[in-house]
């Protein structure tokens, strides 16, 4: 076997791991055909038992026949104890079909029969008991079909499983010796096997480890075959070629660093920096050419002699000369970087802004061998590093501050006005006439005027005044240590002075005005954004009165509140755009005529709050500040995607969805190149009936913008929607260009309405809108209505609509498209029944 063991080493390592891996399999192949033959001869073994059994008890019964047929218990007694001497024959019994023993027969006690019995070690078998026919002795029981012939009995037999049992136990013994051997042989060999294995390998770690460890020179003593034997081959001829490469390797670093040497050699005299060499004293044993540019000393002068004397470097600030602190790289080995910057002095007196740094010079075991310090020329850097810094804090064009360090200078003047009693003020000035000179004379001109005034205004102000430009045309001035009334006396001296200035380009003159905020800064005042805001605000309240003026803030003052009203509105509206928090209502336009009319109503927007808010509350700041378009798409495209969902779901036939619905558009829409666009967009993305839609555009912004009206009222009529013309006869030229407007309905002016049942002026005047409009072929429509009174003069005088709190109160619109045709009904009876 051994023989054969060696044999394997020539195996390759593919066959030896698939014999490791196919014994085991062998192994459990022969122990599953082991337990099938065992088990196979088990159950042999039973079987003949039970037959045996079987056959002891039917020819009892046989012979039994005839003594059982005459009842003679002698000779049954006879009978059963003869089969006691069958083998493994424990018992032998005769019973009458009643159960009752004719006869029995055994040769164990009856404790040893309980115990057998309680161990299920015997096994019994049953046998009928035929009577037997007068005259037929010699017959046999078969001749005879078993329902033909009478049963007079039983026998019972119980044999012995101990015989059976011991055969078993044998079997398993020799089966499980047999188990036992062949798991033995098998693991023998597979332990000899993957010795055969394992034995190489650790070889092949063993060598790996060596070669790693620098042990080139080691060689493997090849005793394998296959895979393993190749493996020992290459692992010497890796060793071999790694041990050539070394020695290669060698040869070419001694080449390399000789080399490298010159090439450090050229290289420090070629690059930007200087460069100087000192040995273990400080004194210099090396520069490179800038080195000697710089501090304009040759190397053979400079050789020898310590740094200091060479390397002059001076402080910026005092221009005290200092000692360049080299003995902390050669005594404590130090690394020296230098952040700042340092005034070098040549040999012959010149200076150049330097940035340094010095390390030490180690030899292989760490000892300093001396330092080498670096240098390069940074005046060009510092240099705009410093114009950098200026324009950091100053507006390029101007020269002036800018904006970040005007509020850095303001921060101090409230800290120190917040911890003491000083009083300072603030000033903000916004040029008034700037724009007419950027729009006729460019941005150049515009630029150019700035940079005058600047340079004017700086000559009126006192020298620790701050004059700073916060941004296009708006500048301002902060005022340490002066009272309300020398400020005032400041403001106004740069005002007139401003006034006073004229401005000369192309030989073209320009006046320029400016407006002024003036904020007192006292212990009370706010932080940075308040008081800025304050002056903002002030600076706005001059020029909103008339321009070339100073405000004066105050708390309290109502024209500052407005503004910071408006402001507030702004916000909230610009917040309500983005959340989408504004809410549509609608008031029904009733007809006081025509019962048969289609239902009118008008689109209203509000503002979500803890109480909805009217549009006169927050229009104002809007148009001020020209929201009003972006407030208007919102309304567009809310009202159109409602339609479209409402009509969807009633399926076209719902009666409130098909009724007339009018929008507002503002004049800042009107004049709004795109919206045209955005609103012909909304009807290409709803499917909205365009002739359930009506366009209401006031008398105001009709006139303002009176090219862009024709021209929207043209497009959109063309598609089949209606227009409106609201608030008429609030203007002044109102039916000189009603003709020019191509509209459907005239809404009379609210303030005509209210007034015309006490008033014969206002009463004349819708009189006369309502004929002119009749006469026109339009119809007209009365605003704020709001009592019966002013609905009988209406109905009077044959205005066809009515539109009030008095007939309707405005109410959501997702319910007046749900609204039923019985309260559309009441609405129309409330403007038809007349009160008193």
């Amino acid at each position: 076997m051994l023989k054969n063991l060696r044999h394997i080493k020539t195996w390759s390592l593919q066959s030896r791991v698939l014999f490791l891996a196919l014994a085991p399999l062998t192994v459990a192949v022969f122990l599953l055909a082991l337990q099938q033959f065992t088990n196979a001869r088990i159950q042999d073994l039973e079987q003949a038992l039970h037959e045996r059994g079987q056959t002891v008890a039917t020819r009892l019964a046989s012979a039994s026949e005839e003594a059982a047929t005459v009842r003679n218990r002698e000779k049954l007694s006879d009978l059963v104890k003869a089969a006691l001497k069958e083998k493994n024959v424990l018992s032998a019994a005769v019973t009458d079909m009643r159960g009752n023993v004719v006869a029995y027969a055994t040769d164990i006690s009856d404790k040893e029969k309980d115990v057998l019995s309680a161990q299920g070690a015997r096994y019994k078998f049953l046998a009928p008991i035929y009577r037997r026919t007068p005259g037929a002795r010699n017959t046999a029981p078969v001749s005879v079909p078993a329902d033909q012939r009478k049963q007079v009995g039983w026998v019972s037999v119980s044999l012995s499983r101990a015989a059976l049992q011991t055969e078993q136990n044998r079997i398993l013994f020799q089966s499980l010796a047999i188990v036992l051997f062949g798991l033995a042989v098998t693991v023998v060999f597979a332990l000899l096997m993957a010795r055969t294995v394992t034995r190489p390998v650790r070889a092949l770690t063993r060598a790996v480890e060596r070669i790693k460890n620098g042990e080139l020179d080691y060689r493997l003593v090849t005793q394998s075959g296959g895979e393993v034997g190749r493996l020992e081959g290459g692992i010497n001829a890796m060793a071999s070629a790694l041990q050539q490469a070394r020695d290669n390797e060698k040869k070419r670093s001694e080449d390399a660093l000789f080399l490298e040497k010159v090439r450090a050699q050229v290289t420090l005299e070629s690059i930007g920096d200087g460069v100087i060499a000192t040995d273990a004293e400080g004194c210099i044993v090396y520069m490179n050419p800038v080195a000697e540019q710089f501090t304009e000393w040759k190397i053979n002068a400079a050789r020898g002699r310590p740094l200091s004397e060479v390397f002059k470097i001076f402080d910026e600030d005092s221009s005290r000369l200092e000692e360049y602190p080299i003995h902390y790289c050669l005594k404590e080995g130090r690394i020296i970087r230098h952040d700042g910057h340092h005034l070098l002095m040549s040999h012959e007196g010149g200076k150049i802004e330097i940035q340094d740094s010095a390390a030490p010079i180690r030899d292989r075991d760490g000892v300093i061998l001396g330092a080498v310090v670096v240098f390069h020329d940074v005046t060009e850097i510092q240099s705009m590093a410093r114009r950098m810094a200026f324009l950091a804090s100053h507006d390029p064009l101007t020269g002036l501050l800018n904006r970040r360090e005007f509020e850095t200078r303001l921060r101090q003047v409230l800290e120190s006005a917040q911890s003491g009693e000083r009083v300072h003020a603030l000033l903000y000035l916004d040029l008034d006439q700037f724009k007419i000179v950027n729009d006729t004379c460019g941005h150049i001109a515009g630029d150019e005027l700035l940079k005058q005034l600047a340079h004017h205004m700086q000559k009126e102000i006192r020298a620790s005044d701050v004059l700073a430009r916060l941004g296009g045309d708006e500048f301002g001035v902060i005022l340490e240590d002066c009272s309300v009334d020398k400020a005032k006396q400041i403001a106004d001296l740069l005002r007139q002075s401003v006034k006073d200035f004229r401005f000369l380009w192309d030989s073209r003159s320009f006046e320029i005005g400016v407006s002024i905020g003036l904020v007192p800064i006292s212990r009370d005042s706010g932080d940075l954004t308040e008081v800025m805001s304050a002056s903002d605000s002030a600076c706005y309240v001059a020029k909103d009165h008339g321009r070339n003026r100073i405000h004066i803030y105050q708390p309290g003052d109502r024209a500052l509140a407005q503004r910071r009203g408006e402001m507030q509105w702004v916000h909230r509206l610009q917040a309500g755009l983005e959340n989408n928090s504004f809410d549509l209502y609608c008031q029904a336009i009733v007809p006081l005529h025509d019962a048969a009319a289609r239902r009118f109503y008008e689109i209203l927007v509000r503002v979500q709050d803890q109480d909805l808010v009217l549009p006169a509350a927050f229009i104002p700041a809007a148009e001020r500040y020209h929201l009003m378009p972006s407030i208007d798409r919102w309304v567009i495209g809310s009202v159109f995607s409602m339609l479209e969902k409402y009509q969807a779901q009633a399926g076209g036939s719902g009666e409130p969805g098909n009724g007339l619905f009018a929008i507002n558009l503002s004049g800042q829409s009107l004049g709004d190149e795109k919206f045209l666009e955005f609103v012909m967009q909304q009807f290409a993305q709803h499917r909205v009936n365009p002739a359930g839609i009506c366009f209401e555009i006031t008398e105001t912004a009709a006139i303002a913008n009176l090219a862009r009206a024709r021209d929207f009222i043209a497009r959109f009529k063309h598609m089949g929607c209606r227009f409106a013309l609201d608030d008429f006869g609030s203007g002044l030229s109102s039916f000189g260009y009603l003709k020019s407007l191509s509209v459907e309905y005239l809404k009379i002016a609210g303030g005509f309405i209210e007034g015309m049942v006490e008033d014969p002026v206002d009463h004349a005047m819708v009189d006369a809108i309502n004929q002119i409009g009749h006469v026109m072929g339009l119809t007209t429509i009365a605003e704020s209505v709001e009592n019966a009174a002013i609905l009988d003069k209406l109905r009077e005088l044959g205005v066809d609509y009515a539109q009030g709190v008095g007939i309707d109160t405005p109410k959501p619109l997702h319910q007046v498209l749900q609204m039923s045709e019985q309260e559309w009904n009441a609405i129309r009876l409330r403007a038809k029944d007349t009160v008193g």
